[in-house]
């Protein structure tokens, strides 16, 4: 496993997921897709609570797939951009679709708000497997 590549990953991913974090969550708020939910199941956003779920995120969408993709991709029949974008992929239709899928059915969430969450899931595991892969591949 090469340190410093796996370090690049980790920043590079960082960056790249803190940004794009941002972003969603501007967009997000512009949408206004909490509207129908009530306030009492609600997190308050706040500066605290932004940088929770980024380090949460940063742990499973940038982490766990750099410290994986350092053993296997050697391993991997194609590279670069394409396995970074099959593994997006991938996770997000085993790890986020179903839960989705079950909220949606068993508790009253709008609509808007799940399909802009599968969204958002979706960019950023594209954008931070994307970079790993592309680092990897150089």
């Amino acid at each position: 496993m090469n340190n410093t590549l796996l370090l690049y990953c980790l920043v590079g991913g960082g960056v790249g997921l803190l940004l794009l974090s941002f972003l969603l969550e501007f967009i997000s708020g512009k949408l206004k897709l909490l509207n129908g939910i009530p306030k009492e199941m609600l997190e308050e956003s706040s500066v605290a609570w932004f940088t929770m779920n980024f380090f949460m995120e940063f742990l499973f969408y940038v982490v766990i797939p750099s410290v994986g993709y350092s053993f296997f991709y050697l391993m991997l029949p194609f590279e670069g951009l394409r396995v970074g974008l099959a593994a997006a992929l991938f996770a997000l239709i085993m790890g986020a679709v179903p839960l989705v899928m079950v909220l949606s059915v068993r508790i009253k969430i709008p609509m808007p708000y799940l399909t802009f969450l599968l969204l958002s899931y979706f960019l950023k595991l594209i954008t931070s497997m994307t970079i790993i892969g592309y680092l990897y591949s150089l």
